[in-house]
C-alpha cells in the first residue's frame, strides 16, 4: 500500500520522541547510581532482559502516546495549565526637560510616540519618581593618564557616546595603580540634589574590582581646584544604580583650556575651550592587572519606563455567587512582572467588599491556598484571572475562603503589559507627554525623548513554540533536579537570559574539577547564564540584578543540599582564517579587494556572535563545536565575485582566568574545527583574511 502524501499537511508534534535504544540506554546508565554492584552487561545477563523487555514495552506506549491529535494535545496542555508565554514590555529611559523650578514627575507618568494614521501611538509609562532639574548635561570628557607622564592627562570629547546616546565600543582602560577621570559637564548648575544614572554596556569582571568616587569642580585646595563629595564603592556598583549627589553654591563652572593644567587634548581630538559645571567620576585600579569598564550612558533627569501601564481607576470585576472555586478575569492582560523575585506582581491589589456603600478590604496573593480559611487568590498572571478558594464556614474542609455570596469583588490596582514587540521604537521617539497617575498633565516639562533605542519588547510567544516547549515543562514542573531542569529554569527566571547551561559536578581523577575558574566539586552546580545584548556587543555578560534574578529564581527549586553558583560565560575567541581569490572578470567589473575583505570579516564576527550567530543564526549554545564547513557556508562570496581558496579555525587565548581543560590529541590548532570545553561559549577573536585576484 503505498504511503499517503505527507504534503502541505499539518503534522502531529511528537510528546516523546525516545526510541527503543534511548529506554535501553537510560535504563543501563542508572545502574551506576542504584544497583553499583550489576556489572555484568551482556545481553545473556537476565537484568538486561528485563530492560531489553521494559524499554520495547515502554516504545510502544510512546508511539500510542505520539497518536494524539494535536487538537487533544492542546486540551491536555490547557488542562494542565500550560499557557503561551506572555508579552514583554519594551524597556527604554525617558528624559525629561524643564525651563523652569524643579519638576516632580512621579512613577507612573505616561509619554507616547506620535499619532500615525492607521496605527495608535506606542505608550509607556515610568517606573520611578524623577526631579527634573532646570539644567541638563551637555558634555562628557574622558581624562587618562598619558602614557608617557601618568601625571599628566589626555583628555577626549566622549559627548555623543556618553550624552547624546550613541555607541561608545571601547572599554574605559585603566593601568594598575593609576585613575581615569570621566568629567561631567552641564551649562548650569544649582544647589540641588543631582541624580546620575551611570549605564554598562557590559558588567566589570571579577578581578580587578576598581574603586568608585565622585567630585565636583570647586572648592579644592590643588588645581584643577575639585572636591570629593562622594565615595560609592567599587566599580560593580556602577550599572544602572541611581546616583545621589548634593551640590552646594561652592560648584563652580571652570574651562578646561584655561584651568586644566596638567591635562590636554589626547591625538587626534580637539581643544575643548568652553566653561562647564564639572562633576567627576573618578576610577580607580588598586589591583595588579590592568581594569576596563565597559561605560556606556550617563543618564540625568532620567527615570526608566516600559510599555506596561498601570490601572487608572479600580475595576470591578464581578459579584460573589458563594460558589467554591470562583474565578475572575482582569480586563487587561498579561501582568507587568515587576523585577522583584518575591513579590513579581505587587502591584496587583485585590479587594472583596460588603455593605452599601461597600467597606472595601483587601485580600493576600498567595502562591498556593492553604487548607482551612485564609483570605487569599491565586493569580495567573499571562491569562489575568484571580482564583479564590473553596472553604466554607460551615465545613471544615476546603483551602482557602469563599467570599461571602453578594459581595462585589474588584481590582484597586494593576500594572499590565500595553504593548510588546512594538515598543521598540528608535531612539528619539518618544516626545509626547502623557498624564500622571491622576490624570493630570505634568506641568513645566518643556520636553520627553527616550535617550536610546527601546529594546526588550516581545509578543505572545508562537502556538508552535509553546507546543515544543509543553514536554520540558511537563516533566519539569518547576522542580531543578537535573541539569537540563537548572537550564530550563534558568530562561523561565526572566526573559533577558538568551543562553543557559547548567555544569554538573565533576570530579577529575580524583580532585574537583576547576578549570575555568569554576569549582565543579561533588555538590556544587553551576548555571551559566547569557543576556543578548544587541549585534554590536560582541561578549555580552550578564549584569549583577540579572545574576541575583536567576540564582533568586534557582533557590527556590533547587535540591537543599545542592551548593549553587550563578555565573556569566567564559569566552574561547576563535580565529578565522580565511583566504579569498576574486575572479579577474568581477574585478574589471568594479569589485574592491578591500571591501570583499571587509565583508568577508564582517560575515566572520556575525557568524561568531555568541547570541545572535551560530550556523542558524539563533546563537550558541555553551560548549558548541565549532565547525569550519559552517562558517565556510556563511562567509562565501558570491559566485559571479570569487570563491574560498583556504579556510580554518583555531582557538585564541581564553578570555577568561583558569585555563582551559586538556584535550586529547591532536593538539588544538587551526584546522577543520574547534574543540570547546563545555563550559566555554564562542566568539569572534580577530579573524586573518586575505584577497587576491585570480590572475596573482
Amino acid at each position: 500500500m503505498t504511503p499517503r502524501s505527507r504534503r502541505g499537511r499539518v503534522l502531529p508534534p511528537d510528546l516523546d520522541d525516545r526510541t527503543w535504544q534511548d529506554l535501553a540506554a537510560e535504563m543501563r546508565a542508572l545502574r551506576t547510581t542504584y544497583a553499583p554492584q550489576w556489572t555484568d552487561d551482556q545481553p545473556s545477563d537476565i537484568g538486561i532482559t528485563l530492560i531489553e523487555l521494559f524499554a520495547w514495552l515502554g516504545e510502544g506506549m510512546i508511539y500510542r502516546l505520539n497518536q494524539v491529535p494535536e487538537k487533544n494535545y492542546l486540551a491536555f496542555l490547557r488542562l494542565m495549565g500550560i499557557t503561551r508565554d506572555p508579552a514583554t514590555p519594551a524597556s527604554t529611559h525617558l528624559a525629561f526637560t524643564t525651563k523652569a523650578e524643579s519638576v516632580l514627575v512621579p512613577a507612573g507618568t505616561q509619554a507616547h510616540t506620535l499619532p500615525v494614521e492607521g496605527e495608535v501611538p506606542i505608550v509607556f509609562e515610568t517606573d520611578e519618581d524623577v526631579t527634573v532639574l532646570p539644567f541638563g548635561l551637555t558634555t562628557a570628557l574622558l581624562l587618562t593618564p598619558d602614557p608617557g607622564d601618568d601625571s599628566v592627562f589626555l583628555y577626549q570629547d566622549v559627548s555623543a557616546e556618553v550624552v547624546g546616546g550613541g555607541t561608545w565600543r571601547d572599554p574605559v582602560s585603566v593601568q594598575p595603580g593609576l585613575t581615569a577621570h570621566l568629567c561631567l559637564g552641564f551649562e548650569d548648575a544649582r544647589a540641588s540634589e543631582v541624580v546620575l544614572r551611570p549605564r554598562l554596556l557590559r558588567p566589570v569582571p571579577d578581578a580587578p574590582v576598581g574603586t568608585v568616587s565622585w567630585a565636583r569642580s570647586g572648592g579644592g585646595e590643588q588645581p584643577p581646584d575639585w572636591t570629593v563629595i562622594k565615595t560609592s564603592g567599587t566599580t560593580k556598583d556602577l550599572h544602572d544604580r541611581p546616583v545621589h549627589l548634593t551640590m552646594t553654591q561652592a560648584w563652580e563652572s571652570q574651562n578646561p583650556n584655561e584651568e586644566w593644567g596638567n591635562s590636554s587634548p589626547a591625538p587626534g581630538s580637539p581643544v575643548f575651550d568652553a566653561g562647564r559645571f564639572w562633576i567627576d567620576l573618578l576610577i580607580s585600579n588598586p589591583g595588579p592587572g590592568p581594569l576596563e569598564v565597559g561605560l556606556g550612558q550617563v543618564l540625568f533627569n532620567a527615570a526608566p519606563a516600559h510599555t506596561a501601564l498601570s490601572l487608572r481607576a479600580p475595576e470591578t470585576l464581578g459579584e460573589s455567587s458563594g460558589e467554591p472555586f470562583q474565578v475572575f478575569a482582569l480586563r487587561n492582560r498579561p501582568l507587568y512582572r515587576r523585577p522583584d523575585p518575591k513579590a513579581p506582581y505587587a502591584d496587583l491589589e485585590v479587594q472583596v467588599g460588603q455593605g452599601t456603600p461597600p467597606e472595601w478590604e483587601t485580600w493576600r496573593q498567595v502562591p498556593e491556598l492553604l487548607p482551612g480559611p485564609g483570605k487569599a487568590y491565586r493569580l495567573d498572571p499571562v491569562t489575568g484571572e484571580v482564583g479564590f478558594g473553596s472553604h466554607d464556614e460551615r465545613d471544615s474542609a476546603g483551602h482557602g475562603s469563599i467570599p461571602p455570596a453578594g459581595a462585589l469583588i474588584r481590582a484597586r490596582s494593576y500594572r499590565y503589559v500595553a504593548s510588546g514587540a512594538a515598543g521598540n521604537v528608535s531612539r528619539g521617539q518618544i516626545v509626547v507627554m502623557g498624564t500622571r497617575p491622576d490624570g493630570t498633565v505634568p506641568t513645566g516639562v518643556s520636553r520627553v525623548s527616550n535617550t536610546a533605542a527601546v529594546t526588550d519588547g516581545c509578543d505572545e510567544e508562537p502556538t508552535e513554540d509553546t507546543l515544543r516547549r509543553a514536554p520540558e515543562q511537563l516533566r519539569i514542573r518547576d522542580r531543578a533536579v537535573t541539569a537540563d531542569d537548572y537550564a530550563y529554569l534558568a530562561r523561565e527566571a526572566t526573559s533577558d537570559v538568551r543562553i543557559s547551561r547548567c555544569l554538573a559536578p565533576h570530579p577529575q581523577n580524583g580532585a574537583p574539577w576547576t578549570f575555568g575558574g569554576i569549582d565543579r566539586a561533588p555538590g556544587n552546580v553551576t548555571v551559566i547564564v547569557v543576556p543578548d545584548q544587541g549585534a554590536l556587543v560582541a561578549q555580552p555578560e550578564p549584569p549583577p540584578e540579572l545574576i541575583d534574578a536567576v540564582r533568586a529564581y534557582l533557590d527556590e527549586r533547587r535540591d537543599l543540599t545542592v551548593r549553587l553558583f550563578v555565573h556569566g560565560p567564559r569566552y574561547l575567541p576563535v580565529v578565522a582564517t580565511v583566504n579569498v581569490v576574486v575572479w579577474r572578470e568581477a574585478e574589471l567589473a568594479g569589485v574592491d579587494l578591500a571591501q570583499v575583505k571587509a565583508d568577508v570579516e564582517r560575515k566572520t564576527a556575525e557568524f561568531l556572535h555568541p547570541t545572535r550567530g551560530g550556523p542558524a543564526g539563533q546563537g550558541w549554545e555553551v560548549g558548541q563545536q565549532v565547525l569550519g564547513s559552517d562558517l565556510f557556508r556563511a562567509v562565501m562570496p558570491p559566485e559571479d565575485v570569487g570563491y574560498i581558496e583556504h579556510l580554518s579555525v583555531r582557538p585564541g587565548q581564553p578570555d577568561y582566568p583558569g585555563g582551559r581543560p586538556p584535550f586529547p590529541t591532536p593538539k588544538p590548532g587551526a584546522g577543520a574545527s574547534v574543540q570547546v570545553a563545555d563550559y566555554e561559549l564562542v566568539c569572534a577573536g580577530k579573524p586573518e583574511v586575505s584577497v587576491r585576484n585570480s590572475s596573482q
